[in-house]
């Protein structure tokens, strides 16, 4: 299985790019790296603790004794709040040109209702307080052929990349001296969307490095000179995996499709450089219409691929009241920012 969260790559673009502090841990036998994260109230520090990529092994008896390791080796430490992991245990996988139906949808969400209830159950892990990762991905193979890419799309999404093609949509890979452009175009899309994005010390880290390494790009489509789309990516092993992107809000662009043809043409890309598939990372897992990725789960469904639904994430709580209150912050957090975008 491949698993880009326990990679060289990206544990090397935690510590080096984004300095986040690192541990090491022993789970299931295999060593594991995973983040420390912190938060501070007044005087006083909590932390918590945050692995990606973990694979559970059948032996749920073997799962229960791990859980309760951590709970001792972590619990007895002053202000720790929980220990997070992200399972990428397949639930199941499926073509989402074959699987668009409602009936598949509604079946896909009790599959999952009754696997946190079981793992919940058995485990004595909790569902997490937040999503640290989606729980499902869109992976597509991008050594098939233009035309065979193009009839695995959706019949919207196909109209609209020979859209853009007719009105003369080109592609090119940025140059250094854009990059600052990119920021600056996101930066002020995030101020009309009301969401966040990576400070630009942080950011300028990541595309000094992807360079300097050769371990990625900035993608940028454009009609008659001006931008409408641009994706950052990064390749790991024989993947390139999309990192961010965005299209143009202009109105005269808004109908032609920019980040479906900016998508295409990276498949095209990446299947010249030698790499076989394209991983677009997160989307919402199947059937949860009211889960926040919904919208972009279904932009990257569009293009075809295949999907991969995961466990998910899961907490092992260290201190039942911190985890509470953690609970409570977290709720009203959230609910401050629903009445923001309002």
């Amino acid at each position: 299985m491949y698993n880009l969260y326990q990679s060289p790559l990206r544990n090397d673009i935690n510590h080096k790019v984004f300095q986040k502090p690192m541990f090491e841990i022993k789970l299931f036998g295999k060593l594991h790296k995973g983040i420390i994260k912190e938060m501070k109230l007044g005087p006083l520090k909590f932390k918590w603790f945050q692995v990606l990529g973990v694979v559970l092994p059948d032996d749920i008896e073997y799962v229960k004794k791990e859980v309760a390791r951590i709970q001792k080796e972590y619990g007895d430490k002053f202000g720790c709040i929980m220990f997070q992991r992200w399972i990428i245990n397949p639930m199941v996988q499926f073509e989402n040109v074959s699987h668009r139906s409602k009936q598949f949808k509604e079946d896909m969400r009790n599959m999952r209702l009754n696997l946190r209830r079981w793992l919940t159950t058995a485990t004595k892990m909790k569902l997490s307080i937040r999503e640290n990762m989606p729980q499902a991905n869109i992976v597509y193979e991008i050594s098939k052929s233009d035309e065979q890419l193009l009839n695995e799309m959706n019949s919207g999404c196909k109209e609209r990349v020979k859209k853009s093609i007719k009105k003369w949509a080109t592609f090119r890979v940025a140059s250094v001296d854009e990059y600052d452009q990119y920021y600056q175009d996101r930066k002020r899309l995030a101020w009309s969307k009301w969401f966040n994005i990576i400070p630009y010390e942080s950011y300028k880290k990541l595309v000094d490095y992807i360079r300097e390494n050769d371990c990625g790009d900035v993608f940028i489509a454009e009609i008659d000179g001006e931008i409408i789309a641009w994706s950052i990516c990064i390749y790991d092993e024989h993947r390139i995996i999309y990192h961010s992107g965005f299209a143009t809000r202009e109105k005269k662009f808004r109908n032609i499709g920019a980040h479906h043809f900016l998508k295409f043409k990276i498949f095209w890309w990446a299947r010249k450089k030698g790499l076989t598939y394209c991983d677009m990372l997160g989307g919402a897992p199947t059937g949860f219409h009211e889960h926040p990725l919904a919208w972009v789960s279904k932009f990257k469904e569009a293009l075809g691929g295949i999907k991969i639904e995961y466990y998910g994430n899961y907490d092992i709580v260290l201190n039942p009241l911190l985890y509470k209150l953690f609970a409570w912050r977290q709720f009203f957090k959230k609910t401050n920012k629903t009445k923001k975008k309002k």
